[in-house]
């Protein structure tokens, strides 16, 4: 299968079969470092897979844990909402009332608080105010803040100056270094 050609006064041998190519060695390393690289990137992917694979599990399981909370939240927030509106329920009557009488003004607020301020005795003062619930009722109930039991009689002394009547005492206690004194009066101006 050897034999020469002459063409354009070149002279070529082909014989395949007997000359071997010549460089097979560097087809060789090109091979083995072609495969090796191929590993290399197919091992890396398997890697970066497994990587990702583990952080979504992770992530999936935080987002359970979140839509856990969130139901919870939202069950938490029914219950309170449904708890708020019984007592809204429950109150709206006495504090409909109260602001009925505040908008008829039916007396003066600013008067009876400077009487009311007359009336406490020096270091005391007003821890809460309960006005009537109706207009026929005139009767306040109050909690004072005292120094000492024995300035008791002077505030009921100082009340009745005041044009304040009916004084009851309901409750004494001793609470936060002060002496706190549970009272009902009536205002005899308001009659």
């Amino acid at each position: 299968m050897s034999g020469r050609h002459n063409r354009n006064g070149w002279s070529l041998i082909l014989n395949l079969a007997r000359a071997p190519r010549r460089n097979r060695r560097l087809y060789r390393w090109l091979l083995v470092g072609l495969s090796l690289g191929l590993l290399a990137a197919v091992a890396g992917l398997v890697l970066l897979n497994l990587n990702g694979l583990t952080r979504f599990h992770g992530l999936r399981q935080s987002n359970q844990v979140l839509k856990e909370k969130k139901a919870s939240l939202a069950s938490e927030t029914r219950q309170l909402s449904r708890e708020v509106e019984n007592l809204r329920r429950l109150y709206r009557e006495p504090v409909d009332e109260i602001n009925s009488l505040l908008d008829r003004r039916a007396f003066s607020w600013v008067i009876f608080f400077n009487r009311m301020e007359a009336g406490l005795p020096p270091g005391s003062y007003l821890l809460a105010l309960n006005p009537p619930t109706s207009v026929a009722s005139r009767e306040f109930k109050l909690r004072v803040a005292l120094g000492s039991r024995e300035e008791l009689g002077l505030l009921i002394k100082n009340l009745q100056l005041q044009n304040f009547s009916e004084i009851r005492v309901l409750n004494e206690n001793y609470q936060n270094n002060k002496f706190q004194v549970e009272m009902v009066l009536k205002d005899v101006s308001l009659e």
